[in-house]
């Protein structure tokens, strides 16, 4: 009997240790997610479980891993102080300690699951799998039977994807959320070319459910669409929104050279599968670099080059599409500027008290300059540049730590060399989604009902989705499922996807 109850005791003991520390991971979760990242959820990490950190860099894992050691240590070592204390005081002989000894974790771990739900958005999670939405269904407009007409010249297009550049960290005099001038290049560019905004001042755009990370932005101004039911770069299918008719695919048919360059690897969240199902890109990626010659692998740096090289590179290749016959579409994407800190360059100005100031700061000059340099080329004056920030920033404490207290946080849109002037560019409750047909209509090409995708034509004075609905209630009935983009947008691939048929 005494062995018996010798190893009850040992597995009710383990039980117990089991029992705190599932509840202090579910705690150390919400903590950091919650503290440090903007519209991070249950959502996210079940695909994040499911293996979304390929291509994601080492230093990056591991400094988030090493980053919260001591406070797992330290959150479970505070759980387990009564368990102690009572075992000091009566070694759990009394039926009242043995009664707290199995009820205390218990509740302990139904408090953490339900602060888990509550603040990791579990109803949005519900919402997803469970709630279904005829939004995109009722209001969608396919671009592929939209009639476009472009100018007789067709005028190239350069689109800068800015990582996690948003309004905040421009200067408040003009309508940013920061104390003092961070990006001055980029403010510069903003005020004197063509901006977007949600204000009277500098300004932007909204970014909603499902286009809150760099492909799903990329996609969204594109292609007028979310991604839906994978997040966290976990949609990779060689399919990818088959459904869907992007800016890639209508200027490849308009005859386009279509092009884009990244300092990662292209795999990395379905790049490559975006630009090669939409529009065949070719690809200037990590992989390019090395097996092309332009440096080995030993150079690689954090997600794969800098951003120094990117621009350097990019003036080269825009200069051969330039050289071509037809006309040329460039697409950009930084990476400097990624989450958590960035990556700051060797030698780089250090003017600011933090890191992640710095990179910004140097990523503003990077494109300015390209711009500038754009400016002095043959090509210039019939070339339309845009530059979008991708998504809000996901470090949110860098920026609720620093900006203005109730800054309402929008991403970044720059419109230089525009074929039309914009005359309703203030005040707009616009989302990433209005971007793609105003990209076209930035180029010179007249759209039929001024409406692709769930996006409108910004240069025109049709209401936006999110005008039209509010963008709260807009933003709700994205998160919910919508059978609508399962079959028609996804396909296939809704197989894969989180929703009421898993």
């Amino acid at each position: 009997m005494k062995g018996k109850e010798k190893n009850l005791k040992k597995q009710n003991f383990i039980s117990v240790i089991v029992l705190i520390m599932l509840s202090t991971l579910l705690i150390l979760t919400t903590l950091y997610l919650t503290l440090n990242f903007r519209n991070k959820g249950i959502k996210d990490l079940v695909f994040q479980i499911k293996g979304g950190v390929e291509g994601t860099s080492p230093e990056m894992m591991w400094g988030i891993i090493l980053a919260n050691v001591l406070p797992f240590l330290g959150i479970m070592l505070v759980l387990l102080i009564p368990i102690l204390i009572i075992w000091k005081k009566t070694g759990f002989r009394t039926k009242e300690s043995r009664r707290i000894k199995a009820i205390y974790p218990i509740g302990v771990f139904i408090i953490s699951c339900v602060a888990f739900y509550t603040f990791l958005d579990g109803p949005d999670y519900l919402k997803a799998v469970f709630q279904d939405s005829n939004m995109i269904g009722e209001n969608y407009v396919r671009p592929e039977n939209v009639k476009l007409t472009f100018p007789e010249k067709k005028r190239n297009l350069i689109i800068i994807y800015a990582e996690s550049i948003e309004n905040s960290i421009m200067n408040k005099n003009i309508g940013g959320g920061w104390d003092y001038s961070i990006m001055p290049e980029l403010e510069k560019l903003a005020l004197e070319n063509t901006v977007f905004s949600n204000t009277e001042d500098l300004g932007g755009f909204y970014q909603t459910e499902g286009t809150s990370w760099s492909i799903a932005g990329i996609t969204a101004s594109m292609s007028g669409i979310p991604i839906k039911g994978f997040l966290n770069n976990q949609y990779k299918s060689t399919n990818f929104l088959n459904g869907a008719y992007s800016l890639g695919d209508i200027l490849r048919k308009e005859g386009y050279n279509n092009e884009v360059i990244m300092g990662s690897k292209s795999e990395f969240g379905g790049k490559r599968q975006f630009f090669k199902n939409h529009g065949n890109y070719d690809i200037f990626d990590l992989y390019h670099a090395i097996a092309n010659g332009y440096m080995t692998y030993e150079d690689k740096v954090w997600w794969g080059y800098e951003d120094s090289k990117l621009f350097a590179w990019s003036k080269e290749e825009v200069t051969k599409l330039a050289n071509r016959e037809e006309p040329f579409h460039f697409v950009i994407e930084t990476v400097n500027t990624h989450f958590t800190d960035g990556y700051l360059e060797p030698g780089a100005e250090e003017k600011f008290s933090t890191q992640y100031e710095n990179v910004h700061a140097l990523s503003s000059k990077q494109i300015y300059d390209f711009v500038e340099w754009a400016k002095g080329q043959d090509f210039y004056d019939n070339t339309t540049i845009v530059i979008l920030g991708d998504h809000l920033g996901m470090q949110d404490k860098f920026y609720t730590e620093n900006m203005m207290k109730g800054y309402d946080r929008t991403v970044f849109n720059t419109i230089i060399n525009p074929a039309i002037p914009a005359s309703n560019n203030t005040n707009r409750i616009s989302t990433t989604f209005d971007m793609y047909p105003t990209i076209l209509a930035s180029m010179g090409v007249k759209i039929e009902g001024d409406r692709l995708g769930l996006g409108t034509n910004l240069y025109s004075n049709k209401k936006t989705l999110a005008e039209k609905f509010g963008y709260r209630n807009f933003n709700e009935e994205l998160k919910k499922n919508s059978e609508f983009y399962n079959k028609e947008i996804l396909g296939e691939d809704a197989e894969d996807a989180i929703t009421i048929k898993k």
